[in-house]
């Protein structure tokens, strides 16, 4: 696989050192329960769908799910649990990711949501330019992904030495919102305006509702009609 190697100005970042992490472990009432990520979209998964879009942006993904583990182990990614700060939404979900990442020697961590297929391509690359643009330091920095729809908190790149920082804020606090947390650093974002090309849709749109669900099928059928996914692939 080639992994482009993108330069900060402050450091190199490459698929070697930039953890991509899966957010899998939210609930799915809305859709009737289960793991959303795995309900069907095209000829897989969104889950694999989400799979195959990030791949090609880094060398190392992880997934994070707190669900039985025998649901995605034909995925053949490594999988972590919120551990002790289970129910305690993403950000326990992008803690475990920094530790794992540190074990790894990632310097940062790709956060992205696997119920949301059609994100950019070349999301790591955006990211990085934005971190090259933010006059802050650079393990101190979180990139948050922009479109026309606003912020997309779970779509980020995390320094992974931010790990003892979240920690404490989980423990010392109840409140579970991504922004709030990243508050108490710099962020900076990376801004994505334009959406599909093909669908029309935001480039983070996300499934969480049956109608969302129809709208992706449609958008990813179209898709397909036109060779993107042959194209991206």
């Amino acid at each position: 696989m080639s992994v482009p190697i993108i330069s900060t100005g402050k450091q190199v970042l490459t698929g070697k050192n930039v953890l991509g992490l899966i957010l899998a472990g939210g609930s799915s009432q809305r859709l009737g329960g289960g793991d959303k990520s795995l309900r069907p979209l095209g000829d897989h998964t969104i889950l694999h769908q989400v799979c195959a879009r990030l791949k090609p942006q880094t060398d190392q993904i992880i997934l994070s799910a707190n669900s039985d583990p025998a649901f995605f182990a034909s995925f053949g990614y490594p999988i972590i649990n919120d551990g002790k700060w289970l129910n305690s939404g993403p950000l326990a979900g992008i803690l475990a990711g920094c530790h794992y990442a540190t074990q790894l020697g990632c310097s940062h961590v790709m956060s992205v949501a696997a119920d949301t297929p059609f994100f950019p391509p070349d999301l790591l690359q955006r990211f990085a330019q934005a971190l090259t643009d933010a006059a802050s330091p650079m393990d101190d920095t979180i990139i948050f992904a922009r479109s026309d729809f606003g912020a997309h908190p779970t779509f980020a790149l995390w320094p992974a030495n931010i790990a003892a920082s979240l920690e404490n804020w989980l423990s010392e606090t109840k409140r579970r919102s991504i922004r709030v947390f990243a508050n108490n650093h710099t962020v900076a974002y990376a801004d994505f305006s334009e959406t599909d090309k093909i669908s029309g849709l935001d480039p983070f749109f996300n499934i969480n509702t049956q109608t969302e669900l129809a709208l992706a099928r449609s958008a990813w059928q179209l898709q397909d009609m036109s060779g993107w996914q042959e194209r991206e692939s």
